[in-house]
């Protein structure tokens, strides 16, 4: 399997396989879309909790906007430079986690292509607790940043399935030519990264969102609500 590249690689705690990496995110702030089923408190089957939030109501927005002990992504949350970016993520959630002795926040946007709703994702914040008793940030300074996409899938008002991209797939039908799309390959450090803007990334999955080949069980996570 490809790597990923940072610090969509959080994610690997939540699938434990890799997913597809995307340079560009697949949401604009004119085509997000925001949905109050998904607000609230989610489990996995392991029993692994995720909170779901708008990002405008949560605490740790609240914190960000205070200054306090930003990490890189975050200072890009609390500088709203323009009227889009307000828009953005005034229609943006965090999802929370834990996991072992890591906590980890993400940045999560929904779109709708051809009736299908997908996930855009990227990694905010990830730390984990020492021995020692103390706090150690997972972020590697200067790592590039990436987004990660899955499709979303209600399978009633209480239980959701995301269906993340099987990169090995994708990376055979590109090599072999049967699919076309922007990347960056690097056989040396064996990582694989999609590079197309965008538009391009809506328009790639317009055409191959319904191929079920696109998305295998050991790819997919289903969350069941908590409260």
């Amino acid at each position: 399997m490809k790597k990923i590249v940072l610090p969509a690689i959080f994610l690997l705690w939540i699938l434990q396989s890799a997913c597809v990496t995307s340079l560009n995110p697949l949401v604009t702030y004119d085509r997000a879309i925001t949905d109050s089923r998904l607000t609230g408190i989610w489990e996995k089957r392991d029993g692994q909790q995720f909170l779901i939030e708008p990002i405008f109501e949560s605490e740790f927005f609240k914190q960000v906007q205070k200054g306090s002990s930003l990490f890189e992504n975050e200072k890009d949350i609390a500088k709203i430079e323009s009227k889009e970016d307000s828009l953005l993520l005034s229609r943006s959630y965090l999802v929370q986690y834990k996991k072992g002795p890591g906590d980890y926040t993400l940045l999560v946007n929904f779109i709708r292509l051809n009736n299908q709703l997908f996930m855009n994702c990227m990694a905010i914040t990830g730390t984990y607790t020492t021995h020692e008793g103390g706090s150690e940030d997972l972020d590697i300074s200067g790592s590039m940043r990436s987004y990660t996409i899955a499709k979303v899938q209600w399978q009633n008002t209480n239980t959701i399935r995301l269906d993340f991209i099987d990169g090995d797939f994708l990376y055979e039908q590109i090599k072999a030519g049967r699919m076309k799309i922007k990347n960056e390959t690097d056989e040396l450090y064996d990582t694989f990264l999609i590079t197309a803007s965008t538009k391009e990334l809506q328009q790639f999955l317009e055409k191959y969102g319904n191929d079920s080949r696109f998305f295998n069980k050991e790819n997919s996570v289903t969350l069941n609500r908590k409260s």
